[in-house]
């Protein structure tokens, strides 16, 4: 179980990662790809830290199932 842990928290700084450069292009002044709406696009992000967070907090906590999928 502690292994499923470790690649549970690996999956979620890797995440984590992604979305800081995507918030870090963004505050920089590129735009997102494509069409899309910055502010779509930053709501998707908030969105996806808040699963990222509730994931992290079932892992830390010991609970079997993530919150995000609940």
């Amino acid at each position: 179980m502690a292994e499923r842990q470790l690649d549970g928290v690996d999956a979620i700084l890797a995440e984590a990662r992604k979305t800081k450069e995507t918030a870090e292009r963004m505050a920089n002044g590129e735009g997102p790809p494509g069409e899309a709406d910055d502010i779509r696009v930053l709501a998707g992000m908030v969105h996806q830290v808040a699963e990222q967070v509730e994931r992290l907090a079932s892992i830390v906590s010991g609970d079997e199932a993530p919150l995000a999928d609940a």
